[in-house]
């Protein structure tokens, strides 16, 4: 059964390994021939994105984008390694699909598979996109993976498209609890799950083999992954590493649209060009992690990593960081810019025998969902 997966695999860390970690499950299933359909040019360079760029967000964002990713020397290498893991690692389509070709996928696959990360979110994504596969054929497998609505409340417009794109699917589940009752709510019934984030799917040994346990920076230190956060969040994780006497680990200018300019002034090891595996590797021997990351989140979890976390902008992204604490019985980790020391050294650790249970659980479950979605055909 050839399938394809269709999902967001190069913007960022958590995505690239997201994709990867769902394409090494699927892997090991014998009855399927598994790639990830290409929705964009293969390198993040090429000429198509950029027109891809142009025409959604415009000359001057362009631009900006552009410069916070290869303005820099250093930047320009840490998305080399980025390509180069992707080129690597993940098996994606030959061919380009785009709004106006993707019927044509119909002709190569017997299925699609949709997510994880926040491809259903409709202020990132429209309701008419490939990420619902409403392109695909009646006689089509469709099965949704983990998605993020990343959504609270929804119009009732956007509630009538959107069961719309989901009566013909075969499997529905998404990432968060919070957005597998709004689906069940749109749809009516309880058809959607809730399911571990693709990386979390996966055992730990898999990320064991790409990434190193050995501490290149001979230090103990504070590993700082913001993709945004604010100048005050980084002043009091400055004062949290003084207390420990602890060096401070980062990577600088991750979200190209919101830039902190502190970043040059930040950190006393910036890790400029780090590939998807030096993420991982940079995670795995801290002592502790502050991060605005969703993903970086998971991988702390995983690697049983004292992680404090920041609220990102809007109610819907410091719930889906919350929902995942909360599974965990970690709901004491998200602080914010008036967080004190002393508040952050009185926040109960982290059970983790108790954690690896749930997380060991959930893990079955969600296999069991895959496994029962593509024993449907």
């Amino acid at each position: 059964m050839r399938i394809a997966g269709i999902t967001w695999w190069r913007y960022n860390y958590g995505s690239i390994l997201q994709a990867y970690a769902l394409q090494q499950e699927l892997n090991k299933k014998e009855n399927i021939d598994y790639e990830i359909l290409c929705q964009y040019g293969k390198k993040v360079t090429s000429a198509s994105n950029l027109k891809e760029k142009l025409k959604r967000i415009g000359l001057i964002k362009t631009i900006k984008r552009v410069f916070w990713k290869f303005g820099l020397k250093k930047l320009r290498k840490r998305n080399t390694n980025i390509q180069n893991f992707i080129d690597k690692n993940l098996k994606i389509s030959d061919r380009e699909y785009t709004k106006s070709n993707i019927k044509d996928a119909n002709n190569v696959y017997d299925g699609f598979i949709c997510g994880s990360d926040q491809i259903w979110n409709p202020k990132l994504t429209s309701l008419e996109s490939i990420y619902w596969l409403s392109f695909a054929n009646k006689e089509k497998l469709k099965v949704a993976y983990a998605p993020s609505i990343g959504v609270s409340i929804l119009s009732n417009e956007q509630k009538k498209k959107i069961k719309e794109n989901l009566k013909s699917f075969n499997a529905i589940s998404t990432r968060e609890k919070q957005g597998t009752d709004l689906i069940n709510s749109v749809i009516g019934n309880k058809k959607c799950i809730t399911v571990l984030d693709p990386t979390l799917l996966t055992e730990r040994n898999l990320w064991d083999k790409i990434s190193s346990n050995n501490n290149i920076y001979n230090t103990k230190y504070i590993f700082v992954y913001m993709l945004r956060g604010t100048k005050n969040q980084r002043k009091l994780i400055e004062k949290y590493a003084q207390n420990k006497k602890m060096k401070i680990v980062t990577m600088p200018f991750l979200d190209n649209e919101k830039i902190s300019l502190y970043d040059f002034k930040f950190g006393d090891i910036k890790v400029w060009d780090a590939s998807p595996a030096d993420f991982i590797t940079v995670i795995r021997n801290a002592e502790y992690v502050f991060t605005d990351s969703f993903h970086c989140m998971l991988f702390s979890t995983m690697y049983h990593k004292s992680f404090y976390t920041f609220p990102k902008i809007g109610k819907s992204q410091v719930n889906r960081m919350l929902d995942f604490q909360k599974l965990i019985s970690a709901e004491n980790r998200m602080i914010n810019d008036n967080s004190t020391i002393e508040e952050i050294e009185n926040i109960d650790s982290i059970d983790w025998d108790k954690v690896d249970e749930t997380i060991k659980n959930r893990r079955k479950e969600s296999k069991k969902y895959l496994d029962d979605a593509f024993s449907i055909k």
